[in-house]
């Protein structure tokens, strides 16, 4: 990961930053290796970088300039409207829910998650920005260890047998969220790694890890059996296809096609991966998942019938949506509260005594969002994504974001807002944990100071 600027050594540079910043670099450096190893030092890790993302901003931050700088950035008062929200909505709800229903306090704190995506890129572009790719690499390294951790429990000999494994990341789902990130990135930036190897053989070592990491994820991610991850790779992957096409069409003219390079490269390795995809039977895999389930719409467009069981993932998500839909229409601005759905769904005439035994969310990010917050602060979350895309863009064309983390940024997107749709990873740390991390980082670019921008037509960007 070259920079255009020279990076010092990491004890040198240590030295120029103040005691809050190193703890806050050491506790963002925690969070991201260990969300999957140890979980209780990952927690820990975001207690301190919260309190000490407080004194930097706003105590020894007046000194610096952070402050302003993070007063004014619209991510931040986008984080500080919702906690406002949220604080005047719980009183609301303490007046006006009916007996029976109530909003929970720790899944109140869920919505206030996205600030983490901004304390990540925080430290990442500004705080800790020449060491932003080494953060990165350290999510990765934090995979690989708990992988390890896997390797007698059974979960690599059911997957190599066909069976649908989890490998003890909450569920498949989840699993295969974790996975499907990998894969997006591994394609993206193997380019990066190999071009800034100090030597042939260096570039031999990084191009073998590369083609490994590719090779397990793609079968840990596959044997997730998950379909709407299959289809949130997909999804990614062609946003990755014509972006790149984009990119390479837009600067087919440069002299000798050096800025090409990257975008050729990662082209090439998109279809690659279809590719290999394609020889894995994945597709047929998918249909065969989709062909043996059958259904009508009609009993969930009308929730005809009493106590409806659907034995099916899709039946189960179409009859939560609907009923949904019927509980926003009672409350459509501020929502039941975050942590409700379990007790309406108890309460609900419109769900068996199985379905109530065994579920208790929407499966879906966005309707989970609009059963608990309703319009207004669902509202308020969608611009924080709204504002997350618009500054990928902002920070591309300026110069500060590199091609591959542009076609990263947008195939993660893809990928993610897909899969969010058929599930509530809202609801779970480990949604937390990507949405964090990976839209840290892609924000960062965004974040970091305007003289540090780097040339759009010289250099490698960092």
């Amino acid at each position: 990961m070259t920079s255009v600027l020279p990076i010092p050594t990491f004890r040198s540079w240590l030295s120029l930053k103040s005691r809050a910043e190193m703890l806050f670099v050491a506790a963002l450096a925690t969070y991201i290796f260990c969300y999957l190893p140890v979980l209780a030092a990952y927690r820990g890790a975001e207690s301190v970088m919260i309190l000490t993302f407080i004194w930097l901003a706003f105590i020894s931050g007046r000194k610096t300039g952070l402050r302003s700088r993070i007063i004014h950035d619209p991510l931040f008062l986008s984080c500080t409207v919702m906690l406002g929200f949220l604080v005047l909505a719980r009183l609301w709800y303490s007046y006006t829910l009916p007996p029976g229903i109530e909003a929970g306090v720790r899944e109140t704190r869920y919505f206030l998650k996205p600030a983490m995506v901004f304390l990540v890129a925080l430290g990442m572009g500004v705080i800790a920005r020449p060491y932003r790719w080494h953060l990165l690499l350290l999510s990765m390294l934090g995979l690989t260890t708990y992988l390890l951790t896997t390797l007698g429990a059974g979960y690599w000999a059911q997957a190599w047998e066909g069976q649908r494994a989890d490998f003890g990341i909450h569920n498949a789902q989840h699993t295969a969220m974790f996975l499907g990130t990998v894969l997006i990135a591994t394609v993206c930036f193997t380019f990066r790694l190999v071009t800034t190897a100090s030597s042939r053989w260096h570039r031999t070592v990084t191009i073998a890890l590369a083609v490994i990491t590719f090779a397990i994820a793609a079968f840990v991610f596959i044997s997730t059996q998950t379909r709407a991850a299959w289809l949130g790779i997909l999804t990614g992957g062609t946003i990755g296809v014509v972006t790149t096409a984009c990119l390479i069409w837009k600067k087919k003219d440069y002299a000798h096609g050096k800025r090409n390079s990257t975008s050729v490269f990662i082209l090439v390795l998109l279809l690659l991966f279809g590719t290999v995809l394609a020889g894995l039977s994945t597709p047929e895999r998918i249909k065969a998942s989709y062909s043996n389930q059958t259904f009508s719409l009609d009993e969930y467009i009308t929730l005809q019938g009493s106590n409806p069981d659907p034995q099916t993932s899709h039946g189960i998500r179409l009859l939560s949506w609907r009923v949904a839909l019927e509980w926003l229409k009672e409350r459509p601005l501020v929502g039941w509260g975050p942590g409700s759905v379990k007790d309406l769904i108890d309460q609900s005439s419109f769900f068996s005594g199985g379905f109530k035994n065994n579920f208790g969310h929407m499966h879906n990010s966005l309707v989970e969002s609009l059963v608990a917050n309703g319009l207004i602060g669902t509202s308020i979350l969608l611009s924080m994504i709204i504002w997350l895309g618009i500054a990928t863009f902002i920070a591309h064309r300026r110069g500060r974001m590199p091609d591959d983390v542009f076609i990263f940024a947008l195939s993660f997107f893809g990928f993610w807002t897909l899969i969010n749709l058929f599930e509530s990873y809202v609801l779970y740390t480990t949604g937390h944990y990507i949405n964090a991390v990976f839209g840290g980082f892609i924000y960062s670019f965004y974040l970091q100071p305007q003289d540090e921008e780097a040339s759009t037509l010289t250099g490698c960007h960092n």
